[in-house]
């Protein structure tokens, strides 16, 4: 019996998956965009964009487990150019409800929906 218990928590080990936190990025800053690289606090991801890059852009991005809230800043790359902007603190870490941040071309803004 103890056997199956100890290969039931080495399977339950071996497929627990991390997903990340699912983010929403609306592009309000008029450009298409290649990818975004997203930093909060020692953390980074990158999104690619899709067709639809001059709308919206989403993705599960990598956040710290502790220590809120994180500072972000996030990369915008087109055709070669990089845009550098600053972003509202990050403070939710397993918050369930939709998490988007709005880029303009000077800043960008965090919505949370419950």
């Amino acid at each position: 019996m103890s056997f199956i218990v100890v290969i039931g928590l080495i399977f339950n080990k071996a497929t627990k998956f991390d997903w990340g936190h699912h983010f929403d990025f609306t592009n309000n800053l008029g450009i298409r965009i290649d990818s975004l690289h997203i930093f909060v606090g020692d953390e980074d991801t990158w999104i690619y964009s899709s067709n639809d890059s001059l709308n919206t852009l989403n993705g599960n991005i990598n956040v710290p487990t502790d220590n809120y809230p994180h500072k972000v800043e996030i990369h915008v790359f087109r055709d070669g150019e990089l845009i550098k902007l600053p972003a509202d603190s990050f403070d939710c870490y397993n918050c369930d409800g939709n998490h988007e941040y709005i880029l303009y071309i000077d800043s960008v803004l965090y919505r949370f929906n419950p």
